[in-house]
């Protein structure tokens, strides 16, 4: 607390005002809690907003491991050499925009920098690029495929994907 020009009696800071008369004493309580952040070495749930280079992607982290959503979003960059133990070509051939993805972030603070080399990290959600329809998991491979159009399209997949294709019987 301080007193201003004016002989105001101020609060430093922003919260709710709790008065003790016992003690005779005015205090500020601050009222928001302070926010969480992604820590290194923790998994987070991000989705694709942009591809502003061949080798780069751009993500917004917006929930933690156990899916509790952070109180805001937070930036963070996926590079090429972040997706796969083996040579990828393009960013593309992993994620594409509108992508969601289970990430790890590799950087201690912000600007984060996230990888999808884990196994168990890759996309969980994606989108035909051809109609917009949701991709389902094809058993057995990397690739997605829309029932839709039939259109199939390679990306690094978590096997937390969430949706799955059904095998088809081979007719006799």
């Amino acid at each position: 607390m301080y007193v201003d020009d004016e002989g105001i009696i101020r609060a430093a800071r922003v919260g709710v005002v709790e008065l003790d008369m016992v003690k005779r004493v005015v205090s500020v309580k601050t009222a928001l809690p302070r926010p969480r952040l992604p820590s290194r070495n923790r998994a987070v749930y991000a989705i694709v907003v942009g591809m502003p280079r061949e080798d780069l992607a751009l993500v917004k982290i917006f929930a933690d491991e156990r899916m509790v959503p952070y109180n805001g979003f937070f930036t963070a960059v996926l590079h090429v050499s972040q997706v796969s133990d083996r040579p990828v070509k393009s960013i593309y051939d992993a994620v594409k925009p509108g992508d969601i993805i289970r990430a790890t972030v590799t950087s201690p603070a912000a600007p984060y920098v996230v990888s999808i080399r884990k196994p168990q990290d890759g996309v969980i959600l994606a989108q035909c690029s051809v109609c917009g329809h949701d991709l389902y998991r094809v058993p057995g491979k990397q690739a997605l495929i829309c029932p839709k159009c039939g259109n199939e399209e390679a990306r690094k997949v978590s096997p937390y994907y969430v949706l799955s294709a059904k095998r088809s019987k081979p007719r006799v």
